[in-house]
This record gives structure tokens, sequence and C-alpha cells, in this order.
């Protein structure tokens, strides 16, 4: 009589407490029927044991690349990029930016940019790890479905809302009556909802099509080597992600549709956009129309929008091929791939650095936020956020005519 797969399913989770593959179940019990056969017991003490261990290429070729960067690069771009995205959130909420729709888009996107760097966490942890923990083995693994979904919607949203603020600057300046009308906080409200929700759909089709397999192993171990029996038996299990091969035509569009809209369009979009700002702001000396602010903010927008094209606009060739051949592709591309990846990571990081030196403005606003924030004494620290909510120019006036008043008063002749 043929067993199905399900009581096999059910016997290994009362023999094993796991939900194993029926083959690797049937595997590890004739395995197993096997030693006891010769005499070879199951382990006192397996809890003493290794109870898990890494995948067979953890430290050797493609993977080696990754293990790399996971250890020596990510952390401190972690550090560098929590630091620049939540100084970038605390500056957009200053008084100088009231009325700017783009800075609620800027704003998401710093927002965007940590969750996108910390959905790594796990993957440092371990990558960290040489020889596997027992609590966060299996963790990492079962949880890496649900990581990579909230890392590439965190990642689609921040490319969405560089499309974004890109589109918003070229309607400021082309069509400045459009832009009045349309750009306005309750429609920036709307669109970055709808985003949202549209990058959690379209990214749910990951959980659908990867799989996580637990295997399980038997091992044999001897505690003594100069008696004879000294050898047991014990279990030992190592995960791996594989594609769903029954949603393979689903994981192919889901693939190609992700390529579309949220690598190859917004590229290219963002591209023409900057290209006609840099034209109509620069060569047509459209900018003495704009005050201080909405100037400040087109700089800012153009930085954001050359730092993603720089960092992300390599990964188009990249992800199209790995789109097409899925899991079958070679080591260079899988190279490629994981130095894309690390690109896409500094491009995380870098928005506020590149401000700081692209922005006197922003110096500004930045120098002045972090001294009010040290300052203990109350009065100094409103002065402070006071000041930083100025324009720099303003700032500079007051600076000279309070130094002009301090020169009179000390050369004025006393009466005494």
């Amino acid at each position: 009589m043929d067993i199905s797969p399900s009581a096999i399913i059910q016997m290994c989770v009362q023999q094993f407490d796991k939900v194993l593959d029926p083959m690797n179940c049937v595997q590890a019990i004739a395995a197993i029927e096997n030693l006891e056969s010769k005499g070879v017991a199951k382990c006192s003490m397996p809890s003493a044991l290794p109870e898990y261990r890494h995948i067979m290429n953890f430290t050797s070729g493609c993977d080696l690349v990754e293990l790399t960067y996971l250890q020596y690069a990510v952390p401190p771009l972690m550090m560098l990029c929590f630091m620049g995205n939540m100084l970038n959130v605390l500056i957009y909420g200053l008084p100088y930016f009231e009325g700017s729709s783009s800075v609620h888009f800027l704003r998401a996107k710093a927002i965007a940019n940590m969750v996108f760097m910390f959905s790594r966490i796990l993957e440092v942890l371990h990558a960290s790890s040489v020889q596997p923990v027992s609590w966060l083995e299996p963790l990492f693994w079962k949880s890496r479905p649900y990581m990579m979904m909230v890392s590439n919607v965190s990642g689609t949203m921040s490319t969405w809302l560089t499309l974004m603020v890109t589109m918003e600057t070229v309607m400021c300046i082309m069509t400045p009556f459009i832009f009045r009308k349309y750009c306005t906080k309750k429609m920036t409200w709307i669109v970055l909802i709808m985003s949202g929700v549209a990058a959690s759909l379209l990214h749910t089709a990951i959980v659908i099509v990867t799989d996580v397999q637990e295997m399980v192993q038997v091992r044999q171990y001897v505690h003594n080597f100069k008696k004879e029996n000294a050898s047991c038996w014990f279990l030992q299990s190592v995960f791996r992600v594989r594609n769903n091969p029954y949603y393979e035509i689903y994981r192919r569009f889901y693939a190609t549709t992700t390529m579309a809209v949220s690598i190859v369009i917004p590229t290219i979009a963002m591209l023409v956009c900057t290209l006609l700002i840099i034209k109509k702001f620069t060569f047509k000396n459209l900018g003495e129309q704009f005050s201080q602010r909405r100037k400040c903010v087109i700089r800012m927008t153009v930085a954001t929008t050359l730092t993603h094209l720089f960092f992300e606009g390599p990964a188009t060739l990249t992800h199209s091929a790995s789109a097409i051949q899925g899991e079958d592709y070679s080591f260079l591309m899988c190279i490629l791939n994981h130095g894309n990846n690390l690109a896409s990571l500094l491009n995380a990081t870098i928005p506020f650095f590149v401000f700081l030196f692209c922005s006197n403005q922003f110096r500004h606003m930045t120098v002045m936020y972090i001294k009010a924030v040290m300052q203990t004494d109350q009065v100094k620290r409103k002065a402070y956020f006071s000041q930083a909510g100025m324009r720099c120019s303003r700032m500079s006036r007051i600076e000279t005519d309070r130094s002009m008043a301090d020169t009179r008063l000390v050369s004025r002749p006393s009466n005494v």
C-alpha cells in the first residue's frame, strides 16, 4: 500500500518535530534504521552537538563576496545611513521647508532608505557567525522571504519617491501654474499612500514564489576514537531557499514586472527629467524667478536624482539578465548582482552627505540643528533651533549687524 506524502510529513513531525520534504524524511528514517541496525545508538546529549550547519558554499565562490561585504561594509553603512537619514527627517521638519510638497517626498524617501538598510540586519548577523547559532539560523531562513519583501518594498518606494520629486520639480520649472494647483500637501499624502499600497501588493509575490526548505541529515559522532562502538548518531539541519517550481511562470512575470516598474521605467524617466531640469534651470536662467527655499529644494532634488542614477543605473542590465535567467546565472553575473546590491546600500546612505557637500543652506541648517541638540541651556537651544530655520544669507546679515553693533559699543568712548 502506497503511503501518501501528507502521511509521511505527519510521521516526520511526530518523529523529528519538523515539517520536512517527504523524500528527505524517508531518507533520514532509512539512515537512522541503518545505523541502529549496526548498533549505533542516538547520542545521549544531542544539544551539545551542532544542530545546524551552513550551506555548502557559505564561505566559497560567489557567496564569499556577499559574506565579505556583509561583514565589513554593511555595518558601518548602517550607522551612517541611520545618522544621515534621521538628520534628514529632522531637518526637513524645520520651518524653512514649510509649504514645500517636495520635502514630504524627501522625508518619506529618507524613512524608506532606513527601512531598506535595516532589513539586512539579520543577514549581517548571519554572515558574522562563522558557526551556525541555534536561535539565529531558523529565524534568519524562515523570515528571509518576508525580509526580502520588506527590502524590495522599501527599495521600490525609495525609487518611486525619487521619481516623484523629480517630476514635481520639472512641473515647478516648466508649468508653475499646474504645479501650484496639483502639488499640494493633500495630493502628496494621496500619492504616498497609493505608492505604498502598490509597492506592497507588487512584492507580496516574493512570499508566494519563494520556498524555504529545511533538510535533515543524519550525522555520526565519534566521542572516543580509542574505543570500539564509541560512535552515536544525531540530527543536523541545513536550510536553503529556492523558487517554488509550481509558480515559475508567476515568478518570471513578477521579475519582469518589477524590472520594468521599479528599475527601467523610473531610471529612464529620471534621466529625462534631470536633463530637462538642468537645461531649463541652468541655461535659461530661470533660477532667478524662484525663492531661495525653492532653489534649495531643487538643488537637493537634482542631487538626489543624480546619485540615484549613478548608483542604481548600472543595475538595470544586471537585473534584466537575472530576471530572464532565473537561478541559472553565471559566476560573473552573481558578482555583478552583489555589486549592485552594495551600490543600492550606498545609495540609501549617501543623500545626507551629498546635500551637506552641495548646499550651503543645508550645511547651515545641519550645523545649527546639531548645536541645538547638544546645547543644555534651554534659551540657547531655542535660539539655535530658530537659526536653523532661517536662510543662510539672512543669518549672515544678522551676524554682520551684530558684529557691527559690538564694534560700535567697543569703540564708543566712556564718560566715566
